[in-house]
């Protein structure tokens, strides 16, 4: 599913949980950053990090713009006290090689 299933992130978030062979990207979501960081949080909560794709959308967005928006993310709300994402987890979701969990080819 394209953009965490935007405007439905939650609902494709437990769909992708739920099957198997359900996964869903990231691409276009940095320009809204407290909808994605809520999302990645369902995302962390729910530990399916690894059906999470990094995508940009791109010719809109670049693959520099997306990362620098992800980085953010947790300064964005580090005056606060909510929780923060696994960082770890962004930089294995950016740098995984995707064609491989899918099990395909290239």
């Amino acid at each position: 599913m394209a953009h965490l299933g935007h405007p439905y992130e939650g609902e494709a978030i437990v769909v992708a949980r739920k099957h198997a062979n359900v996964f869903t990207d990231i691409s276009a979501l940095h320009y809204r950053p407290y909808q994605l960081y809520q999302s990645l949080m369902l995302v962390q909560e729910y530990g399916i990090w690894d059906k999470v794709l990094f995508g940009t959308d791109y010719p809109f967005t670049t693959v520099t713009a997306t990362i620098d928006g992800l980085h953010q993310l947790n300064r964005d709300f580090a005056h606060s006290a909510a929780m923060r994402l696994d960082e770890d987890q962004i930089e294995k979701m950016i740098y995984r090689d995707t064609l491989s969990l899918l099990a395909l080819s290239d």
